[in-house]
């Protein structure tokens, strides 16, 4: 065959996989609405794990390899699960207000609220809608999504604007800067917080980590988590005072050594498109995360890092495993560099 003929032949199969994929995916729009109807969880791992031993061991019969077998099956089964978590969640409707509801994370949760059928305003000047935050009163659920440095002054309007059945939470990342005032409105009213650790791109809460901060009511805890759960999602609730501690190296620690690796790149003297014809897989698999965490809001980065109460402990341990890590690998005795790596290994089998 000529090479044209032989990529048009491919093309084909492209449609024809592209169509049972589509085909897969409303099958999966089935099974969802069938366990909407009898109560049953949106995500089964242990099917999941059955899925995927399927494709390996019919991949492996067709003489494909288990790396793209496994690739493929588990991006099939994020599309499905994704459809199925979308599917509406019969509930009684809530009025909503999201403050900061123009941002990113503000808008995709307004959408996420929205897809259930609740009645969800925005109060942010960037909407351009005339609402204030005195049309919080009357609300069932009021959701601060807003700059870290302006959550405190918001949360305290707040407290003298809303019915004291009001469901309040906000969803900073970190909660050093609001603790005090959060715990504190938690002693009259349903007020507790909310991290979703994952993007604004996100297509659903499939596999991702979303956490609830007590702050003192239980009540609030169950409601906020009643918003979000079914949904194939990963719930830690904890209480507030814990949150930053885990901040500092979740957030903190990640966002530093990204900033790091790509300041010590821009200072090296070599441009990042003559890097990119030497890179290795190690490099290259680092980038996407690199790229995006200097693509970030740098006020947001700096107040994750400025803001949190438990930074200089992080900063701390940075510096020594820094220091340490140079040291062992100028010394002509390989035994400390070898400890590093072996120290490391056994901590991510733990």
């Amino acid at each position: 065959m000529e090479l044209d003929t032989l990529r048009d032949e491919i093309r084909k199969r492209d449609e024809e996989i592209i169509r049972l994929i589509s085909e897969r995916t409303r099958l999966a729009e089935q099974v969802g609405e069938y366990k909407r109807e009898h109560d049953l969880p949106v995500r089964n791992a242990a099917v999941e794990k059955k899925v995927i031993a399927r494709y390996v061991d019919i991949g492996a019969a067709a003489g494909l390899s288990e790396e793209v077998m496994t690739t493929v099956s588990k991006a099939l089964i994020k599309e499905a699960v994704d459809v199925e978590s979308a599917l509406p969640i019969p509930t009684e409707p809530k009025k909503v207000a999201i403050i900061g509801g123009a941002g990113k994370m503000g808008a995709w949760t307004a959408n996420f609220l929205k897809k259930d059928g609740h009645n969800v305003i925005i109060i942010d000047p960037a909407s351009d809608n005339g609402l204030t935050i005195e049309d919080c009163k009357g609300c069932d659920i009021i959701i601060v999504s807003v700059p870290i440095h302006l959550a405190d002054g918001i949360l305290s309007e707040l407290d003298s604007i809303c019915d004291r059945d009001c469901l309040i939470f906000d969803l900073t990342s970190l909660k050093t800067p609001i603790v005090e005032r959060l715990k504190g409105m938690a002693k009259t009213r349903k007020v507790c917080s909310v991290h979703q650790m994952f993007g604004p791109s996100a297509t659903s809460l499939y596999g991702r980590n979303l956490i609830i901060c007590d702050c003192g009511n239980g009540q609030a805890v169950k409601e906020a988590r009643r918003l979000f759960d079914d949904r194939g999602g990963n719930f830690r609730i904890m209480d507030i005072t814990e949150h930053d501690g885990y901040m500092s190296y979740v957030l903190g620690l990640t966002h530093a050594v990204n900033i790091a690796l790509f300041t010590v790149l821009q200072r090296s003297g070599y441009s990042f498109e003559d890097l990119l014809t030497v890179s290795s897989t190690t490099f290259n698999k680092g980038l996407d995360t690199n790229r995006s965490v200097a693509s970030e809001d740098p006020m947001l980065y700096y107040e994750i890092q400025h803001m949190n109460s438990h930074r200089d402990e992080m900063w701390g341990l940075f510096s020594e495993a820094v220091s340490d890590l140079r040291e062992d690998s100028l010394s002509d005795d390989p035994s400390g560099f070898v400890g590093l790596m072996d120290a490391g290994r056994e901590y991510f089998k733990g």
